[in-house]
């Protein structure tokens, strides 16, 4: 008989071995403690039968900012089967459990970096998330005059409250940025191998740093934070002071970075990469809390949730109350889309327009226009992973 629940601590070493052979690669003993130590603060999922593991997936509560404030988001990491196991609906039955404990702890919303978008868009994960990335020959530095501030390189723990009040001015600026805790910083973002380098105004104010390692003369900057045009240009300096020890500089940034366009040399190596899938698990909740229930003239609209059936019905929006009506018809007024799509919207991944051309939004066009009108130019971002 199958069984879904949750795994116990003495359980522990099995999901570490299931997630060993899942993901190919093998952990110390002392890797292990700390792994151990970082899933008591997760909700691990398993399906069994007969008392064997056939499955899992951990679920992380976390905190993401949209449109300036904080929600309760639920991190799916680790999904893993035995491949003796795998083509059986085990991990859709996982997904299930893992939207409805969601759903009981408020967490409205949903993140997972996936191995086949095609296949979480199933469930009703969208691809939300993309970054760019850019590889910068060292020939192309060079240096912004009048740069009146200083940098300092820190100490990546002890320092972790000064990079995150620089981090958290920069994260409200974006939908989907993680809200970072002291111990997330200490395991997830300051690896062993990265430094950190902090730009202080004249005013001798933080507003800006970057976290990077130098390995085979390239330059590897995994965040490039900045609160103004002045840290950022004296950050550029400090990644220029380097064109004599590196060959290469390699950045990742924002979807909607323009670095391109402010260097010299715009012609350098850049890529589009897709990153992280969101997916809405409580609508009606999170619209709720949205900028777009504000609306004055009244905007409905119809969705369909195939996987998490709650969601399935038509909204009416109107002055920050929102109307549910539960599996209700779309009435000729109503913009029609699925749960995928209203990820996408609401992040900022897409625009009301590009998605009514190809058709991921239905309706007549002046209440797309509306909703259109409804909607911050605020894009989505997230730099962690799990």
């Amino acid at each position: 008989m199958l069984e879904i629940r949750k795994l116990t601590e003495q359980e522990y070493d099995e999901c570490l071995t299931l997630s060993e052979y899942a993901f190919q690669y093998q952990l110390s003993d002392v890797d292990k403690e700390k792994r151990k130590s970082l899933l008591k603060k997760q909700e691990v999922w398993g399906e069994f039968e007969h008392g064997t593991l056939l499955s899992k997936l951990q679920l992380i509560p976390l905190q993401v900012f949209i449109e300036g404030k904080q929600y309760e988001m639920g991190g799916i990491a680790s999904v893993a089967t035995w491949p003796e196991h795998r083509r059986r609906g085990s991990v859709a039955r996982l997904l299930k459990q893992a939207l409805l404990s969601m759903k009981e702890q408020s967490q409205t919303i949903s993140f997972l970096h996936p191995f086949n978008v095609g296949f979480y868009r199933n469930f009703g994960w969208e691809l939300s998330i993309s970054l760019k990335k850019y590889l910068i020959e060292a020939k192309d530095l060079y240096f912004y005059p009048n740069v009146k501030g200083k940098i300092a390189r820190v100490d990546k723990i002890e320092s972790w409250e000064l990079l995150n009040s620089i981090y958290e001015s920069y994260a409200v600026q974006y939908n989907g940025m993680l809200k970072r805790q002291e111990y997330w910083w200490e395991h997830r973002v300051l690896p062993r191998d990265f430094r950190a380098a902090v730009y202080f105004d004249e005013n001798d104010t933080a507003k800006g740093y970057i976290l990077y390692k130098i390995s085979e003369r390239i330059i590897d900057i995994q965040e490039f934070v900045y609160l103004d045009e002045e840290a950022r240009c004296g950050l550029w300096n400090y990644i220029s002071q380097h064109d004599s020890m590196v060959e290469k500089v390699k950045i990742v940034a924002p979807s909607d970075d323009q670095l391109p366009f402010l260097l010299q040399n715009p012609k350098m190596q850049q890529e589009m990469v897709s990153y992280f899938m969101i997916r809405i698990v409580d609508l009606q909740k999170f619209l709720t809390d949205h900028p777009i229930a504000k609306v004055r003239e009244p905007l409905c609209i119809h969705v369909t949730d195939e996987f998490a059936d709650w969601n399935t019905g038509t909204y009416i929006l109107e002055n920050g109350k929102v109307t549910f009506q539960y599996e209700a018809r779309p009435s000729e007024k109503s913009i029609k889309t699925d749960i995928q799509t209203m990820a996408a919207l609401l992040l900022g991944a897409q625009q009301p327009q590009f998605l009514y051309r190809c058709g991921k939004l239905q309706g007549e066009k002046e209440e797309i226009e509306k909703l259109d009108r409804c909607l911050s130019l605020q894009t989505s971002c997230f730099l962690d992973f799990f």
